[in-house]
C-alpha cells in the first residue's frame, strides 16, 4: 500500500514538471523506466495542468491545448487567471470521473473500431474546419500549406518532428507578438469559478464525450476533437471547459483502449505497453486520488507562477524563446530547428488572413488523408 502511495505521488510529482514546463510535454519522460502506476498518474496530472503554461505564454505542449490558446489568455488578460486555473482543475477532475463512470458502455464499444470510421471523421472535421470560417480560401490554403508541410516532416529522416512543427506553428509567433506587445499590465490573483458546477458538468460531459471518440480514432486527436465543441458554445469558459475535459477525458480512455484492444494512443500508452482489465480499477482510483489532490495545490503553484512571469513578462518569454529552440536542437538536431524555423514563418499568415489559428491542425489531417489514398 505504502509503496503504491509512493508511486502515486512520483506520478504527481513529474507530471507537475511537465505541465508546468512550456514547451515539454510528458512523452519526454514516459520513455523512463517508471512502473505503471506512475505513468499513468504522470501523465493524466499533465492534462491537468498543460493550460497554465498555455494561457499564459501561448506555448502548447501538444495539439490538444492547441484550441484553448486565444480564449485562455483573453481570460488571462482580463486578470481572471486564478478562476481559468480553477477551470481546468475542475472540468479535467469531472471529465475523469465520468470517463470512470461510463466505462462498461466504452468497453462494447472499443473493439468495434476499424480504420474507415477514423477516416471519415477527419474527411468531416477537415471539411468542417474550412467551411466553417469566413475567408474559406484563405482557411483552405492554410489548411493546404500546413498540411505539406507536416508531409514533409513525416517524411525526413528526423526523431520527434511533432514538437517543430507545433512549436513552430502555434506556439512562437504568439511568444513573438506578445514579446514586441506585450500587456501592460495584468492581475494575477486566486478567484473562484464564475459559473455553476452543473454548468461545468453539462460541458465536460460533452467533453467526455469527445474524449471517448478521440480516444477510439487514431486519427482523431483530443484537440480536433474539441473543435467540434467550438460550434456548441458561444462563451469562453464553456468552450475551455470542453476543451479540458476533452483532453483528460481522452487519456483517461486511452488506458481503457489498450486494455480491451491492446491499442496504444499515446506515448505513455507506449511506455506502459500492457495492462489488464482487472487493474483498470485501482488505477482510476489511483488517478482520482492524485486528481483531487491536484485540485488542493495547483491554484496555490499557478498563481506563483503568473505572478513570476508577469512581473519579468518580456524576460520570461525570451527566456521560453531560447529553451525551445534549445529543445528542439536537442530533440532533432539542426533539421528540427529549420522545420521549426519553417512553421513558425507559415504560423505568422492565419491571423492576417484572418483565418482560425486552429487550421494548422491540417498539418496531421492532410498527411493522413494522402497517406490513406497512397
Amino acid at each position: 500500500m505504502f509503496e503504491l502511495l509512493l508511486q502515486m505521488i512520483k506520478g504527481v510529482a513529474f507530471g507537475t514538471l511537465t505541465g508546468l514546463t512550456p514547451g515539454v510535454h510528458v512523452n519526454s519522460l514516459s520513455r523512463l523506466s517508471f512502473p505503471t502506476p506512475t505513468l499513468f498518474v504522470m501523465g493524466l496530472v499533465h492534462t491537468f495542468l498543460d493550460s497554465i503554461p498555455s494561457a499564459l505564454f501561448g506555448v502548447p505542449d501538444s495539439d490538444d491545448t492547441v484550441p484553448s490558446l486565444l480564449p485562455s489568455h483573453r481570460i488571462v488578460l482580463q486578470g481572471r487567471f486564478g478562476e481559468l486555473v480553477r477551470l481546468s482543475v475542475t472540468a479535467s477532475t469531472i471529465a475523469l470521473i465520468l470517463a470512470v463512470l461510463v466505462y462498461p458502455i466504452y468497453s462494447l464499444v472499443a473493439p468495434l473500431y476499424r480504420f474507415e470510421v477514423g477516416l471519415t471523421f477527419i474527411v468531416f472535421l477537415s471539411l468542417f474546419l474550412i467551411l466553417s470560417q469566413k475567408n474559406k480560401i484563405g482557411a483552405l490554403l492554410i489548411f493546404l500549406l500546413s498540411g505539406f508541410l507536416g508531409y514533409c516532416a513525416f517524411n525526413i529522416p528526423i526523431r520527434d518532428p511533432f514538437y517543430p512543427l507545433f512549436t513552430g506553428l502555434f506556439a512562437l509567433p504568439l511568444l513573438i507578438e506578445s514579446y514586441l506587445n506585450p500587456p501592460k499590465e495584468v492581475r494575477v490573483e486566486d478567484s473562484k469559478l464564475s459559473v455553476g458546477i452543473l454548468r461545468v458538468l453539462k460541458f465536460s460531459a460533452l467533453g467526455t464525450f469527445f474524449g471517448s471518440l478521440a480516444s477510439l480514432l487514431p486519427t482523431l486527436t483530443a484537440g480536433q476533437a474539441s473543435l467540434l465543441g467550438s460550434k456548441l458554445t458561444k462563451d469562453d469558459l464553456d468552450y475551455l471547459t470542453i476543451i479540458y475535459s476533452t483532453n483528460t477525458a481522452a487519456y483517461a480512455f486511452s488506458l481503457a483502449n489498450l486494455a480491451l484492444t491492446g491499442k496504444t494512443r499515446n506515448g505513455v500508452m507506449v511506455a506502459i505497453g500492457e495492462v489488464s482489465t482487472s487493474e483498470l480499477l485501482y488505477l482510476y482510483l489511483l488517478g482520482i486520488s492524485a486528481a483531487l489532490l491536484v485540485m488542493i495545490f495547483a491554484p496555490r503553484i499557478a498563481i506563483l507562477l503568473g505572478k513570476v512571469a508577469f512581473r519579468f513578462y518580456r524576460k520570461a518569454i525570451m527566456a521560453i524563446i531560447l529553451f525551445l529552440f534549445a529543445l528542439g536542437y536537442l530533440y532533432n538536431g539542426l533539421p528540427g530547428v529549420s522545420l521549426m524555423l519553417s512553421a513558425m514563418l507559415l504560423g505568422f499568415l492565419a491571423p492576417r488572413w484572418r483565418v482560425f489559428r486552429v487550421t494548422y491542425m491540417g498539418v496531421l489531417m492532410l498527411p493522413v488523408l494522402v497517406e490513406s489514398v497512397i
